[in-house]
């Protein structure tokens, strides 16, 4: 008799067998709340604009680039701590998700929490470098437990910032400027913002797979919750105000 591919004994396949008689489908209000991701160069505003969550309800900050403070003085509804490490980071986003009032949680930045977790994992099996590319699946792994504990909290939204990097394709670099975070954090976004490099500030937005030119721009006041709520993730600013230069362009993610 072959081996089952789901389980490897009966141990397994009575736990299987107990999930499955367990399993339930998602009630609406259970689902997963917003994940945003926004990437930009140092000073671009990916801080500032990741704060405008407050206009949802609290908005819990997790700093490890050690200038959000600067940021969120300016802000009312903000509550931030800095982390230096993966546990420590841990051990902030349970606190939040077991102690505080439903709200958004901002990893700033989601490019320190794979450096994170590359130390952890090189730490726990004492290696010197991840090296090979199952390694790194591991290292996403410990990624993964931090963003799905938010995104499935039910009750919590999460913002990631991220430096950028220029991409590579077959070793080549393709001048392009992607963010700078573990590989499948992207395909975990709702919504992907990316501030370019042109002195305008132009923004990029990847949103529902949808292609095109917008056309539009973003106001002094735009806020993350209104680009994300207005249709095609556009804002029509109102005549009364003077509208920055920030073009948002409709992108398909690849």
């Amino acid at each position: 008799m072959k081996p089952s591919p789901f389980y490897k004994n009966e141990k397994e396949r009575l736990e299987l067998q107990a999930m499955e008689e367990a399993f339930r489908f998602s009630e609406p209000e259970s689902l997963p709340h917003l994940v945003a991701l926004i990437s930009g160069k140092e000073g671009s505003g990916k801080t500032h604009l990741a704060c405008t969550m407050n206009e949802l309800g609290p908005v819990y900050l997790l700093d490890s680039e050690y200038r959000a403070q600067i940021v969120t003085r300016k802000f009312t509804g903000i509550k931030f701590a800095t982390v230096k490490n993966f546990t420590e980071m841990v051990i902030a986003v349970k606190h939040i998700l077991e102690h505080e009032e439903p709200g958004t949680i901002v990893l700033d930045s989601g490019s320190d929490l794979q450096t994170f977790a590359e130390i952890e994992y090189l730490e726990r099996t004492e290696k010197d470098k991840v090296g090979m590319p199952w390694n790194w699946a591991e290292v996403w792994r410990l990624c993964n437990a931090v963003i799905d504990d938010i995104r499935f909290s039910g009750t919590f939204n999460l913002v990631v910032t991220a430096r950028l990097k220029e991409e590579y394709v077959s070793e080549r670099p393709t001048g392009q400027l992607i963010p700078r975070v573990y590989a499948p954090l992207p395909y975990k976004a709702d919504v992907i913002l990316q501030f370019g490099s042109e002195k305008d500030r132009k923004l990029t937005v990847s949103k529902n797979g949808f292609t095109g030119e917008a056309g539009k721009v973003l106001p002094n006041n735009a806020n993350l919750p209104s680009i994300i709520a207005s249709p095609g993730g556009l804002v029509r600013p109102k005549a009364s105000v003077r509208p920055m230069t920030m073009q948002l362009v409709m992108i398909r993610p690849t």
